[in-house]
């Protein structure tokens, strides 16, 4: 029976693009779900791939950019690049932030509360590299 002032019982993406169950479930994958934390525990909330790379040590850098592929194309992650002029050599330009769509839907079912993972991200040993990368301005920081 045809309910029409009923909403689909199939969650279908919304307004921004993301499909919740699409996204939540590329989430089963244990190092997806590492990154996501990465993220959200990065001081400036948009980690560059040296800094993907340096807080998820056992993954290989091809393996960790198809993960950031998948993570971008459920609508989880976006790219953000700073324009690379007075850039040193070496630092990083490209960073990966959360969409505000993610951020929402990781809000309405209590997923990856900010304060949690960057008090754990503050406890890890950084190397000079690592904080100079850190120290880098991205273009849409989002604390």
């Amino acid at each position: 029976m045809s309910r029409p002032d009923a909403t689909p019982l199939t969650p279908a993406e919304n307004a921004t693009g993301l499909d919740p169950i699409a996204a939540l479930g590329t989430l089963d994958d244990t190092t997806r779900a590492n990154i996501i934390g990465t993220i959200v525990g990065h001081p400036k909330g948009a980690p560059s791939k040296k800094e993907l790379e340096y807080y998820n040590p056992s993954v290989a850098a091809s393996t960790l950019t198809d993960h950031l592929i998948r993570l971008e194309e459920v609508g989880l992650i976006e790219v953000v690049e700073r324009d690379r002029k007075g850039l040193e050599r070496g630092l990083p330009y490209r960073f990966f932030q959360l969409t505000d769509a993610a951020r929402e839907l990781f809000d309405q079912n209590n997923l990856f509360e900010p304060g949690a993972y960057r008090e754990l991200f503050a406890e890890v040993e950084k190397t000079d590299e690592i904080k100079a990368a850190e120290a880098v301005d991205r273009p849409d920081e989002r604390n």
